[in-house]
């Protein structure tokens, strides 16, 4: 299973500053929507049932592991590297990332 790439890069430019910004009637988030949206398009391979599974557990596990201000670094890091970002990059300056991408996707 390939790593997120473009999972995280769906912050939209309200700026966000916490998760539970803008949560609408499902009591999830904008960004929470935005992550999982852009990452079950990311994953379209897998199906849409398995995508939004994969995806909730990732999110799950960031929101769990790391701080919403760890996640933006993370985005920003993305967006800056949108073209050129590979598994070994995110390793090198997201590890925990792809450590919760890969066991989402055990």
């Amino acid at each position: 299973m390939a790593v997120v790439l473009v999972a995280t890069a769906c912050v939209p430019s309200g700026e966000p500053v916490s998760w539970e910004d803008q949560v609408d009637a499902s009591g999830e988030g904008l960004v929470e929507r935005e992550f999982v949206a852009a990452c079950v398009e990311a994953n379209d391979d897998l199906g849409s049932v398995k995508a939004k599974a994969f995806c909730g557990c990732v999110l799950d596990g960031i929101q769990s592991e790391v701080s919403f201000e760890k996640f933006r670094e993370l985005d920003a890091f993305i967006d800056d590297q949108r073209d050129t970002v590979t598994r070994d990059m995110l390793v090198e300056h997201f590890g925990w990332f792809v450590d919760i991408s890969d066991d989402c996707g055990a």
